[in-house]
């Protein structure tokens, strides 16, 4: 394999497919990156055998083949090169040379037939959203997921399509977060009333570092256990988590007896400062809800701290405690500068919902109090 390729589509190609590389890996193979030089594309490939990242670039390929060679090493060399073309050559015996202006490298690679193959996905049945409503649905929902092996199918994120919708929900037993994006076009044509598939967590945090704040589609292809992101030149394929996701719907809180309206950012403030008091095994927040304000107050070996926030309230007053990172967490993910907070009583969960035109929901129950 020979080719000379620009030292910033070299990087792109690099960094785009690392992402895929897992470093805890235990098969040595995985801590590379496929290289493959064809029709003067070089195509990089990184997999840990539950994710696989391909990205494409152009270069002047002088001999087709493949190669793989260390992600970190590699990734880490290419970017302390100087601007300009660098020269990748790799020989029978695995040997790969780079070489850029008067700069050479040698590294050792590997015998890339051993390297696994990435599984196609049939293109059958898909849909697409633009990348910036594919970040924002990722970014609103993906801090939930659990991070517990226990029950595996809440380590993802359930994407329910309807015709004209898509949800995207995920909770880990404590809290949970359900955000519908709305959209005029059909998101496909079938006489079915949706698809549901349940991406992983890490698969969607991966996705989201590759994905822009631009409006150019994303194309999404998916069969009963696998999906497939088609992202401009880059390809990421990952397993669907398998089973049946809980009947979100049903644990659901209505008939709320306090609304609380306050500005996000002045109770995001409050609630960074209690947690530096906070007791950090719950990280407990206390709320004492009056005629129209709020008092939140933490306390521990540390020391205590009170604050007291002018707020708006309707309904019945109300005394209640919360695992503050859980509330951080949402409110970080909110983008309106106010917060609706909805409370049945004190053991019951608390719903938050963000002031304006988007349809996010989030749920966390409470901390009892002694």
């Amino acid at each position: 394999m020979k080719f000379v390729c620009d030292k910033n589509s070299l990087s792109e190609g690099i960094n785009t497919a690392i992402k895929g590389v897992s470093s805890r890996t235990t098969l040595p193979i995985l801590q590379g990156i496929k290289l493959i030089a064809k029709n003067d594309k070089i195509k990089f490939i990184g997999t840990d055998l539950e994710i696989g990242i391909e990205c494409e670039v152009p270069a002047l390929v002088q001999q087709e083949g493949e190669a793989v060679i260390p992600a970190r090493v590699f990734s880490d060399l290419v970017k302390k090169l100087p601007e300009g073309e660098v020269e990748v050559v790799s020989d029978t015996n695995n040997f790969i040379k780079v070489v850029c202006g008067d700069i050479n490298f040698s590294l050792s690679g590997s015998n890339p037939e051993e390297f696994p193959e990435i599984p196609e996905v049939s293109r059958e049945k898909s849909f697409k959203l633009s990348q910036s409503v594919l970040k924002d649905l990722i970014k609103k929902t993906v801090f939930c997921v659990s991070e517990e092996q226990t029950r595996p199918i809440l380590t993802g994120v359930l994407f329910e399509v309807f015709q004209n919708e898509i949800k995207a929900v995920a909770l880990d037993g404590f809290r949970m977060a359900i955000y519908s994006y709305k959209s005029e076009e059909a998101f496909f044509e079938e006489e079915v009333e949706k698809y549901s598939l349940i991406i992983p967590g890490d698969t969607l945090e991966e996705i989201s570092k590759i994905l822009k704040e631009e409006e150019e589609d994303v194309y999404i292809y998916y069969t009963s256990n696998q999906v497939l992101f088609q992202i401009n030149n880059t390809k990421v394929i990952s397993r669907l988590l398998e089973g049946t996701f809980i009947n979100y719907n049903a644990v659901l809180p209505r008939d709320f007896k306090t609304e609380v309206l306050v500005n996000k950012e002045i109770f995001m403030d409050s609630l960074e400062r209690a947690s530096l008091i906070a007791e950090s095994k719950n990280n407990l927040v206390k709320f004492n809800i009056g005629d129209n304000f709020i008092i939140i107050s933490s306390n521990s070996e540390k020391g205590s701290m009170s604050e007291k926030l002018e707020v708006e309230v309707k309904g019945m007053l109300l005394e209640i405690a919360f695992n503050s990172r859980y509330l951080l967490d949402a409110l970080k993910a909110i983008d309106e500068e106010e917060v609706v907070l909805y409370f049945i009583n004190s053991i019951n969960p608390l719903i938050i919902k963000p002031v304006g035109e988007k349809e996010y929901l989030y749920m966390i129950l409470p901390v009892k109090l002694n």
